[in-house]
């Protein structure tokens, strides 16, 4: 009797341990006001954080901006590190396109085993809006030193990565359509390079294209799941406007419904939180 309490004991008590929350950071510049400016940050997060399918989603939600994001020891860089390797697959938006030192101090000082990049390879997600992904910072409002091309290429462990302009315009895959139902037709100037991504540790998922070997929005899919889940790197609306020329702005919108729609189904949430997202688009749905 005793070995059969124990073991249902154990059973609850591991059962319990298995169901793990999700929380989501955003980081919220300064930006690089050419690509985003940043009062289109602040709306876009506002639609974000305030979209009932991602409330549903994350257990906690926190806005890191100017002076929280500076270092190691910032308020930003401790939110990564306590998130990395803790058993649950967390989010990290960064919403006004750059990336600051909390993350990935520049200029490439750490190519291998930044705060960033083992968060990722841990099995978390980050989602990268209008600038360069992982380019350079703009924390205290000045320029940083770029860390180029080679900021993604370490990141995603791919020599000679790049977001070069194509000159291309941009339509909705297939996936894409179902994932971003507002994604509208328009001109990348950051866009993936599929071809770079060809015997990688990576799977990308075009969500908008412009042809077999350039996309945006994306995101890439690691191989190799970590503690936390499978790790994802998503870059969107990669495109100089510091204000979207079409209101409402697609980026928050579109992050949103990419969400709710791709990452909750693909990413690794609890059963209470996807439970939580099914009522509140239900909800949603009866009252339109």
């Amino acid at each position: 009797m005793k070995l059969y309490v124990s073991i249902v004991i154990f059973a609850l008590v591991g059962g319990m341990a298995m169901v793990s929350a999700n929380d989501l950071a955003f980081y919220s510049g300064p930006t690089n006001p050419g690509w985003i400016s940043d009062k289109a940050v602040a709306e876009n997060v506002k639609a974000i954080k305030s979209d009932a399918g991602v409330k549903a989603l994350f257990n906690s939600i926190e806005d890191f901006g100017d002076g929280d994001e500076v270092g190691d020891n910032s308020p930003l860089a401790k939110w990564c590190i306590e998130h990395t390797g803790n058993g649950q697959q967390d989010v990290i938006i960064l919403a006004c396109g750059t990336t600051p030192s909390g993350l990935y101090p520049f200029p490439n000082k750490k190519p291998d085993g930044s705060n960033v990049e083992n968060f990722i390879e841990e099995g978390n997600v980050v989602i990268n809006v209008a600038d360069w992904i992982f380019y350079m910072s703009y924390e205290g409002g000045i320029r940083s030193p770029n860390n180029g091309r080679d900021g993604a290429a370490n990141v995603f462990d791919i020599p000679g990565l790049g977001f070069d302009n194509r000159g291309a315009n941009f339509e909705a895959t297939a996936v894409g359509k179902k994932a971003i139902p507002s994604f509208k037709p328009f001109k990348s100037t950051r866009p993936w390079h599929l071809e770079k991504f060809e015997k990688s540790d990576w799977d990308v998922v075009a969500l908008a294209v412009a042809d077999k070997n350039t996309a945006d929005p994306a995101v890439a899919v690691s191989k190799t799941p970590g503690k936390d889940g499978t790790g994802m790197i998503a870059a969107m609306w990669q495109v100089g406007a510091p204000e979207w020329p079409e209101k409402p702005d697609i980026r928050g919108i579109g992050v949103a419904e990419f969400i709710n729609n791709w990452l909750a189904e693909n990413g690794t949430f609890n059963v209470e939180a996807k439970n939580k997202l099914a009522t509140s688009w239900g909800s949603l749905k009866a009252g339109r």
